[in-house]
């Protein structure tokens, strides 16, 4: 949710003329661009993932609402890519402490600081994740 590529809608869709950032969303379908959003009354056939957040809908309404500059970086963020697991593979990981679980305790996940997002998690996480707070993004920089 918070590694912004180098990429805006205008670069990927060039007769949308939107400056909307797009996001690194994981290594798999990485030529699919992706969206969330909270507005699903303005865009059809979302699917409704968690507390007000929504996946997809219909493109040809999306693209209405972005010619017409309607949406703004708090109600939708477009990825490329996404992260997939096979069948219990993530379960294991998170079970050998690859990943930690977090709630989300964001009122608009869509307005979080990509900069901090990550570090206040782990410094919230505390104990041993407190050591991963400050390790730079790129480990080799380390």
């Amino acid at each position: 949710m918070n590694r912004p590529s180098e990429f805006t809608i205008q670069d990927l869709l060039p007769d949308i003329h939107s400056q909307f950032t797009i996001y690194e969303g994981g290594p798999v379908g990485k030529e699919n661009l992706y969206f969330v959003h909270r507005v699903p009354y303005l865009i059809p056939n979302s699917i409704a993932v968690s507390n007000g957040i929504y996946w997809g809908g219909n493109f040809n309404a999306l693209k209405k609402l972005l010619v017409n500059n309607i949406l703004n970086a708090t109600e939708i963020r477009f990825f490329l890519g996404y992260s997939g697991w096979s069948e219990r593979q993530l379960k294991d990981e998170i079970q050998t402490d690859s990943w930690f679980v977090s709630e989300n305790d964001f009122k608009n996940i869509f307005s979080v600081n990509d900069e901090t997002l990550w570090k206040n998690k782990l410094l919230q996480k505390g104990g041993k994740y407190k050591l991963w707070a400050n390790a730079p993004g790129d480990i080799n920089l380390n």
